[in-house]
């Protein structure tokens, strides 16, 4: 139940609850210049079974959780291509953020992501369940 990274898309994302999910979001805006960025600007929201949001272009999330600690359903809908590896190694100013097609990450150092990975939240990796 634990946050472990951040990512973003160029493009919304859909999340359809099945079952009760929480996502822990935040907003793009507050990365720093040195693409870093503070867990306590996120915030928690439950996701009722049967509730379909939007998460924008510029909203940090990743995957959902269970606010139980039983598991959850969420279907994600994302432009095709999202999260294939990546075909080129881009060379740009948050290109060192991008992980695969369209996805951006930010890892935060207690979430054992992949260690190529930018590692650059800062603050406690948060958990629903406290």
């Amino acid at each position: 139940m634990l946050l472990n990274a951040v990512e973003y898309h160029r493009s919304s994302e859909i999340n359809v609850a099945a079952t009760d999910a929480v996502l822990i979001v935040g907003m793009q805006q507050d990365i720093t210049d040195d693409f870093t960025y503070e867990t306590s600007k996120m915030e928690a929201y439950l996701v009722p079974a049967g509730t379909a949001v939007e998460l924008y272009a510029t909203t940090l999330h990743y995957a959902p959780c269970g606010p139980d600690n039983k598991g959850f359903q969420v279907a994600i809908v994302l432009p095709k291509g999202t999260n294939y590896p990546l075909a080129v190694k881009h060379e740009g100013w948050e290109d060192r953020l991008l992980a695969a097609t369209n996805k951006w990450l930010i890892t935060h150092p207690e979430g054992g992501q992949d260690p190529n990975a930018h590692e650059g939240l800062i603050g406690k990796n948060l958990n629903i369940l406290e």
